[in-house]
């Protein structure tokens, strides 16, 4: 593997991670809202 894939795969791997961390924050987010205080 290239160093230009693996710094690609980095930014992917990032990319993904950030995706999942703004979704799961949503979800509860959601829960807390509706869960309702």
């Amino acid at each position: 593997m290239t160093p230009e894939q693996k710094k690609a795969n980095f930014r992917l791997a990032m990319i993904l991670a950030s995706i999942a961390l703004v979704a799961f924050l949503a979800i509860i987010a959601k829960m807390y809202v509706l869960g309702g205080k």
